[in-house]
């Protein structure tokens, strides 16, 4: 089976991250590159809080190659990470964020672009401008201001979407609100074993406002559905639309086993 180009993507971060974390964390050693570009070997453990977070106040860039890492505080400038797990607890970024790991958590503020690659991601951070994700499972409860692209194998969205939402997995369930254009993709490719399973479903229960395309084997609207005009829904059957929900032109078009890449513009 030829994977797709955002599944080649993600397998090759994955696995060139993993190796990277594998032999950092064996070797003890954690990886600090400075502000003015000087880099330095640290061994042993940083200064902690009681509950394991490394505590920033900074105003430059912060970069490390290590274990599992846990932040809270202040970063005035870019965060980048490659890292086991990683947990950010209300960790306010003044520039842009990017972090590859395993499960990761993060809450608080990115002043510019964020991009993440993990497992499991469960983000409720506030976005100043694009926001890329891409992981096994992802979580979003967020707010973002620019353009959002995520991609995974399961995918609850409940948080707010300033721009335009690109989204591709093979379930997502839509609670959130999305004020531009849309493109939801589950289940890309369909294939025979696909066709009678709960793969592929997309599930609507919020807010589309500004239109956009959806492209699934089912689609359901939820009664908290809010659906302004402008919204193509290809599917393998027609979208269930439950009681009390507001879908308001909804254009429905037979998917027929094509893919979604050949019937959705870029």
């Amino acid at each position: 089976m030829a994977l797709t180009g955002t599944e080649t993507y993600m397998q090759k971060v994955l696995l060139a991250a993993t190796a990277l974390t594998m032999a950092l964390v064996t070797s003890g050693c954690v990886i600090v590159v400075a502000d003015e570009g000087d880099a330095k070997m640290m061994r042993g453990n940083s200064t902690r809080t009681a509950d394991g977070y490394v505590v920033l106040d900074r105003d430059g860039d912060y970069t490390r190659l290590a274990g599992d890492v846990k932040l809270r505080g202040r970063n005035g400038g870019d965060l980048s990470l490659v890292a086991g797990d990683v947990d950010i607890d209300d960790l306010d970024i003044g520039g842009d964020a990017s972090i590859v790991g395993g499960d990761i958590n993060f809450s608080g503020r990115v002043g510019r672009e964020a991009s993440i690659t993990g497992g499991e991601i469960n983000f409720s951070a506030e976005v100043g401008d694009e926001l890329n994700l891409a992981g096994g499972e992802i979580e979003f409860s967020g707010r973002v201001h620019g353009e959002a692209s995520m991609a995974a194998g399961e995918m609850v969205l409940a948080g707010w979407f300033g721009d335009s939402l690109h989204a591709e997995a093979d379930e997502i369930r839509f609670t959130g609100e999305a004020r531009g254009p849309v493109k939801l993709v589950a289940a890309d490719e369909l294939r025979n074993s696909r066709r009678n399973n709960q793969r592929g479903l997309i599930e609507i229960d919020g807010t589309l406002a500004g239109g956009g395309e959806i492209c699934a084997i089912s689609v359901a609207f939820a009664e908290g559905s809010r659906v302004g005009s402008g919204v193509t829904v290809w599917a393998e059957s027609a979208p269930s639309v439950a009681s009390g929900a507001q879908v308001s032109g909804l254009d429905y078009r037979p998917r027929n086993g094509r893919d979604c890449d050949d019937l959705i513009d870029d």
